[in-house]
């Protein structure tokens, strides 16, 4: 079962009345915790007709379920993707932990460098207790934040890494079903 799966089912037991889909209220959820803000979401990317405030319901209600547990990780996959959103270009960040495959930290940003690199990867921070060894691609982004927060870290192409690769491959592809105008590049 995917971890979109999870939340989804989590969505559903977590909102009775369905006015707005429990997908809608997910994804909703997700760019709102990764960064965007309330007014983005609800009317400048139109991924739903809900209210500002509706969609800051949500994010309160479903807040226990993005919070992963402070403890010692092994080894965590970091990765970033290109989204476009009605046309506007967006970088979506993730962490996940290889062994659990539990998501440690999301965060968009409408820009990708060191100073969002720093940024993300002190949230993922949050979620370790001490500093895991961090598997990234060749970002040139990388290097110099992970050597400043001084955690430990190795290139890699294929292997641990996959494991974030299928999660953006799986968001993706249920974001292109879920609706239109949120598009990867």
């Amino acid at each position: 079962m995917h971890v979109i799966d999870v939340l989804l089912d989590s969505f559903t037991r977590l909102f009775r009345h369905h006015r707005y889909s429990p997908l809608e209220k997910l994804y909703s959820v997700i760019l709102f915790i990764a960064g965007l803000s309330l007014r983005d979401i609800s009317e400048r990317f139109c991924l739903t007709f809900a209210s500002r405030e509706s969609v800051r319901i949500w994010a309160h209600r479903s807040s226990s379920l993005f919070k992963p547990s402070k403890r010692v990780r092994r080894l965590v996959a970091v990765d970033e993707t290109v989204l476009k959103i009605n046309g506007q270009t967006c970088y979506l960040w993730a962490a996940i932990d290889v062994d659990t495959n539990e998501i440690l930290a999301v965060y968009a940003s409408r820009g990708r460098g060191i100073p969002n690199a720093i940024k993300f990867l002190k949230m993922v921070l949050r979620s370790c207790d001490g500093k895991p060894i961090v598997v990234v691609d060749r970002g040139p982004w990388y290097r110099w934040a992970l050597e400043r927060l001084g955690m430990t870290y190795f290139h890699e192409t294929f292997g641990n890494r996959n494991k974030i690769e299928r999660w953006f491959r799986e968001l993706k592809n249920r974001t292109k079903r879920f609706y239109n105008n949120v598009n990867s590049k």
